[in-house]
C-alpha cells in the first residue's frame, strides 16, 4: 500500500539486523522487545517506511459523505467532516453535482448566501460544510457528478419480482455489515466497508444494469470516474491536494479507477477523522 510497510512476520529478525547492524549476541533481547511492542497491538520494531508523494502527484483524498446522515449522526456530524476537510486543508474540492446544478447552487450561494438548489439541498455535505468552507479556506470547488434522468421502477414490475427478492436479500447482507456503524467515519473509509457496498452493488447491476442503461451502476461511477480524471488531467504536474467529496457507496469504485493513474497519490483518508 501507499501508507506503512509490513513485513512478513518471518522476515522481520533478519531485517532488523541488516538494519541497525546489531550483533548476533544482541539478537534476542531485541527480538523480545519487537514482540513486546507487537504484542501491546503497535506497529513493530522496524522503523516504519512512509510512502511518499511522487514529485508532480497531485494528493488525493476521496471522502464517503452520508448525506442526510450527517445532520443525526454525532460520530459523523458535519462537524467532524468539517474538521476533516480543514486538516486536510486542499486545494481543489471536487463534488457530486452535475455543472449545471452547481452552477445554479454556486451562484445562489455567493448571491444569497444559501444555495437553494432543490438536489444540492438533499446533500448537507454541501450546503452547510463545503460551499462555507470554501470562502474560509479558499479551494477551488469543480462539479464532477454524471447524474442522469433515467428512473425504473423495477420494484412494482411483476415480471421482476424474483430478481427485486434476490436484490433485497443482498441489502439485508449489506445491512447486516453496516450494523451499529453506518455513521462511523473509521468504518466507511476502510477496505471492509467497501466490500460490503462492492457486494450489495454488484447484484444491483448484474440484475438491472441493463435495464437502467446509462444510470446503471456501473455505466454512472464510470461517467463519475471520466469527469474527475477530465479534471484532474487539467492539473496535472501541479502538485495540487484534491479532495473528492461523493457518496460513500461510490468511495471504492472512484478509488479503483484513480488506481490506474501513475500521476496521482492515493492518501489514506481515515485518519481525517482520528482524533
Amino acid at each position: 500500500g501507499q501508507g506503512g510497510i509490513v513485513l512478513p512476520a518471518g522476515a522481520l529478525p533478519d531485517r532488523i539486523f541488516r538494519e541497525t547492524g546489531a550483533e548476533t549476541g544482541s539478537r534476542m533481547k531485541a527480538l523480545s522487545a519487537c514482540l513486546s511492542t507487537l504484542f501491546l497491538g503497535l506497529v513493530g520494531c522496524a522503523p516504519q517506511t512512509v510512502a511518499s508523494p511522487p514529485e508532480g502527484a497531485t494528493i488525493i483524498s476521496i471522502v464517503g459523505a452520508i448525506h442526510g446522515q450527517h445532520r443525526s449522526s454525532e460520530r459523523y456530524s458535519l462537524e467532524v467532516l468539517r474538521q476533516a476537510i480543514v486538516k486536510f486543508d486542499p486545494d481543489i474540492v471536487m463534488v457530486e453535482l452535475p455543472p449545471d446544478r452547481f452552477g445554479i447552487a454556486s451562484a445562489n450561494f455567493d448571491q444569497f448566501g444559501e444555495v437553494r438548489e432543490s438536489r444540492a439541498d438533499n446533500f448537507p455535505e454541501l450546503t452547510d460544510v463545503v460551499f462555507p468552507l470554501r470562502k474560509d479556506l479558499g479551494f477551488e470547488m469543480i462539479p464532477v457528478a454524471a447524474w442522469t434522468a433515467v428512473e425504473k421502477r423495477l420494484a412494482a414490475d411483476p415480471g421482476r419480482a424474483e430478481d427485486w427478492s434476490e436484490y433485497q436479500a443482498a441489502i439485508q447482507q449489506y445491512g447486516k455489515a453496516l450494523a451499529g456503524r453506518s455513521d462511523d467515519p473509521a468504518f466507511i473509509h476502510s477496505g471492509a466497508y467497501d466490500a460490503a457496498v462492492k457486494a450489495r452493488q454488484k447484484t444491483y447491476e448484474r440484475l438491472f444494469g441493463d435495464d437502467l442503461g446509462s444510470g446503471g451502476w456501473r455505466a454512472i461511477n464510470a461517467a463519475h470516474l471520466a469527469n474527475i480524471n477530465n479534471a484532474l488531467d487539467r492539473v496535472k504536474g501541479q502538485e495540487k491536494r484534491v479532495l473528492i467529496l461523493f457518496g460513500a457507496a461510490h468511495k471504492y469504485k472512484i478509488v479503483e479507477g484513480l488506481e490506474e493513474r501513475e500521476d496521482v497519490f492515493l492518501a489514506d483518508s481515515a485518519p481525517l477523522f482520528g482524533k
